[in-house]
C-alpha cells in the first residue's frame, strides 16, 4: 500500500507538531528507533499485545468468564496509567488537533502558526482510545488555507499498523452512531 491508499477518518486527535530546524534532517532508521521516547515504545508494544492476548481465552464456562472480566479490569487499569504517562509527553507549545488522520497522513488546522511545503516535522500522535501514542517524522505535503497535511516519512511499521487499527475502530464507532441517529429520526 502506498501512503495515499490508507483510509482517512475525520476525527480529532491531539498531536504535537515540532518543526525541524533548517539544518536538521530525518534520522536514519537506527537512529530514529533509538530516539523514540520510552513511553511511546512501551505503549506501542503493549497495544500490540492487547490486540491479541485476551481474545485467546475460551469463554465456555462461568470460571473463564470471571477470569476474563478480572483480566479485562486489570488491562483497563494499566491503560489508564499508560494514558496518563503518555499525556506527560504532550508539549503545549507544539499542540494541535487533527481534523482527520490515516495510517499515511494527518490533517490539522495550523491556527496562526506558519508552516511551509516540504517542511520536516517531528510528530507525536496521541491515541487515547488505544492507550497509545506514536512518535514519527513527517513532511508538510499540502497547505490549503489554514489546513496542513502531514505525510509520515519515518514511522515504525507496528505504529502504522496501530494507526490502521485505530482508524478502523473509530470508523466503526462513527458508523454505529450514524445508524443509531437514523433509527431515532425514523
Amino acid at each position: 500500500m502506498t501512503k495515499h491508499e490508507y483510509f482517512l477518518v475525520h476525527y480529532q486527535l491531539a498531536i504535537n507538531v515540532q518543526p525541524l530546524q533548517d539544518d536538521e534532517s530525518i534520522p536514519e532508521q537506527g537512529q530514529f528507533e533509538a530516539e523514540i521516547p520510552a513511553p511511546f515504545r512501551m505503549a506501542s508494544d503493549l497495544s500490540e499485545l492487547d490486540s491479541t492476548a485476551l481474545h485467546r481465552l475460551k469463554l465456555n464456562n462461568e470460571t473463564t468468564q470471571t477470569l476474563w472480566q478480572f483480566l479485562d479490569t486489570q488491562n483497563q487499569k494499566i491503560n489508564i496509567l499508560l494514558t496518563y504517562i503518555l499525556s506527560q509527553q504532550d508539549e503545549s507549545q507544539y499542540r494541535f488537533k487533527t481534523d482527520a488522520f490515516s495510517a499515511g497522513c494527518c490533517l490539522f488546522d495550523c491556527s496562526g502558526k506558519n508552516f511551509y511545503l516540504s517542511q520536516l516535522v517531528r510528530l507525536k500522535i496521541f491515541l487515547p482510545e488505544e492507550s497509545a501514542a506514536i512518535y514519527c517524522y513527517a513532511r508538510v505535503t499540502n497547505i490549503d488555507g489554514t489546513s496542513v497535511q502531514l505525510t509520515y516519512q519515518r514511522i515504525r511499521e507496528e505504529d502504522r499498523e496501530l494507526l490502521i487499527r485505530s482508524t478502523l475502530h473509530i470508523q466503526s464507532k462513527q458508523l454505529k452512531l450514524r445508524a443509531e441517529q437514523r433509527t431515532q429520526s425514523i
